[in-house]
């Protein structure tokens, strides 16, 4: 071990100047992906942000580059379908990963309509963001983003093994699957918390959208560890129906373990406790991470 102290060769791979070109591909996947969202969103990004302060389109916008950046990530660690020793192999590699960016970027966008006409159904999302500058909703609407990017990582992972047609359709069937999955956990969450949840996301409570963010968030991580190791669509659904019981159980955990003088549901919707908020959303993602781990 202490012979390789001195060595530079890892170094010298991490220098190498290809990396620059992917790194090029990568911020102009993200500023095409900004500009797609911008439009689709009707609104000026730097004016929300810079003249106006509008913090939960902030938070939104946030989630949104962070998604992406899942996204571009999952593809770069993708095995090359390029004859790797070739003169060229790493410039069909680069359009490839071009390729594949743009696709992922693509199917994150349809994620605004899934959040605003099924996640969040009962009032405007554009309204709370713009005219309430709303963080709660903000908050969830980053929350969908990081999860479905999670999904589409996975799906997109290992592309081109089969031939892009269908790599493609094989990759929209895990999203979409994927999206029906989220929908009902999203629907089961809202039942089982003890407030009404759009009643206290639209009185700008920030405090519900952040820990319905970490929920959802705790939910992808599973879902696309499954879609990445597996192949099974039955074994899906059955995996979602036990991460979906065991996040439920572990809330509970939350509440009668490590808040023992106070209710989680109490502190979240009628103190609006960004504290309570919190605790959840790190024991939710914390235990979604343990149990991926213990299958490595």
């Amino acid at each position: 071990m202490l012979e390789n102290i001195t060595n530079l060769e890892p170094l010298q791979e991490l220098l190498d100047w290809r990396i620059l070109v992917y790194l090029t591909v990568s911020a102009l996947i993200l500023l095409l992906a900004k500009l797609a969202n911008q439009l689709l969103a009707g609104y000026k990004l730097n004016q929300q942000i810079t003249q106006i302060d509008n913090k939960a389109i902030a938070v939104s916008f946030a989630g949104f580059t962070l998604s992406v950046c899942i996204i571009i990530s999952g593809v770069l660690n993708s095995p090359s379908s390029a004859a790797i020793g070739t003169p060229t192999w790493w410039i069909t590699d680069v359009g490839s990963t071009a390729l594949w960016g743009i696709i992922g970027a693509a199917m994150l966008l349809t994620t605004r309509w899934f959040n605003d006409k099924l996640v969040l159904p009962k009032f405007s999302t554009k309204k709370e963001l713009l005219e309430d500058q709303n963080v709660g909703v903000g908050a969830a609407q980053a929350g969908t983003y990081i999860t479905t990017a999670l999904i589409i990582r996975s799906s997109i992972a290992g592309a081109d093994q089969y031939g892009l047609a269908m790599e493609i359709a094989l990759s929209l069937v895990w999203f979409s699957l994927s999206l029906a999955l989220i929908f009902l956990f999203s629907k089961l969450y809202q039942k089982v918390v003890k407030f009404q949840f759009h009643e206290e996301l639209e009185r700008d409570n920030a405090a519900v959208g952040v820990a319905f963010a970490g929920s959802l968030v705790s939910f992808g991580l599973l879902l696309s560890f499954y879609i990445h190791r597996c192949d099974g669509l039955l074994g899906l659904l059955l995996w979602a129906l036990i991460s979906a019981v065991l996040l439920l159980i572990v809330r509970c955990l939350v509440d009668k373990l490590l808040l023992p003088s106070c209710k989680l549901d109490h502190e979240i919707s009628e103190d609006a406790n960004w504290g309570a908020a919190i605790i959840e959303v790190a024991t939710s993602i914390g235990t979604a991470l343990l149990i991926t781990g213990s299958f490595s």
